[in-house]
């Protein structure tokens, strides 16, 4: 069928089945616009209407317009000789316009092989930093075990002192013993997980809220019998402990008991 661009008026001659494939749509080769080919179809149109460059392009000859001034073509000087015997050059088959390379819509463009390898290797930090933060979880699961061949599997135990809280405490002279304070003092566990035992540290102060002394005290010194090392305060744990040391006095009015 022929179709004429409605932008330059230039008329083509396009097979059904090439229209078929573009849905009806087809691109200029004069302008490059884009048009429906059905709606600009000159089956039906009149020739007298059509401009000298329709004409051509349909194969029909126009009159020439003998008003029009004539035109010399101007000389193209060249730096060399040209035979008057040159072949004639037959234009090639293969240098045809390609309909569906024209109609064709414009072709993705495809991600180069560094930006692939750029996306896994981001994407393969973003999970050793997220199996990092839930490493507790995940080295509880059976599937995770052979890997502690490699890796430390081991926590370190959590550890807050500031979790620690005094239920009651009592410091005066110990009758049976001249010269000696005897502390007596209740403490637990507050925090909702196992830790290691604090280190308990008492300081005496005087009228004015000087330090007259401070001492601390490890965990195999203020429980009895001798816990182990590995002895872990449980939540919501009692401790019940005794402590004697040297009266400083009557200097001491006042005292201060600390976990750390």
């Amino acid at each position: 069928m022929n179709t004429r661009c409605p932008h330059c008026r230039t008329i083509h001659d396009v097979d059904q089945e090439t229209l078929r494939a573009a849905h009806g749509m087809l691109r200029c080769s004069n302008c490059d616009n884009v048009f429906d080919a059905a709606q600009n179809d000159t089956r039906d149109a009149d020739l007298d209407d059509l401009t000298d460059v329709e004409l051509s392009s349909t194969g029909l000859d126009s009159e020439p317009d003998t008003h029009a001034p004539r035109v010399e073509p101007a000389e193209l000087e060249l730096p060399f000789e040209v035979p008057d015997d040159l072949p004639v050059l037959e234009p090639s088959a293969d240098a045809a316009l390609d309909a569906q390379q024209a109609l064709a819509a414009p072709r993705r463009r495809k991600s180069s092989w560094w930006q692939i390898l750029l996306a896994i290797l981001l994407l393969l930090v973003l999970g050793l930093q997220l199996a990092w933060f839930k490493r507790a979880q995940l080295i509880q699961l059976p599937q995770a075990r052979p890997l502690c061949q490699w890796i430390d599997c081991s926590m370190s135990q959590p550890r807050d002192p500031a979790a620690f809280e005094v239920l009651s405490r009592q410091l005066q002279a110990d009758p049976t013993v001249p010269g000696s304070l005897r502390l007596q003092l209740r403490f637990r566990n507050a925090a909702d997980a196992a830790q290691p035992l604090p280190l308990l540290q008492l300081a005496l102060y005087d009228h004015g809220g000087s330090v007259l002394g401070r001492r601390s005290f490890q965990p195999h010194e203020y429980l009895f019998p001798t816990p182990p090392e590995a002895r872990l305060a449980a939540p919501q744990e009692v401790f019940t402990i005794e402590l004697m040391f040297e009266d400083p006095g009557s200097r001491a009015s006042g005292f201060m008991i600390d976990f750390l």
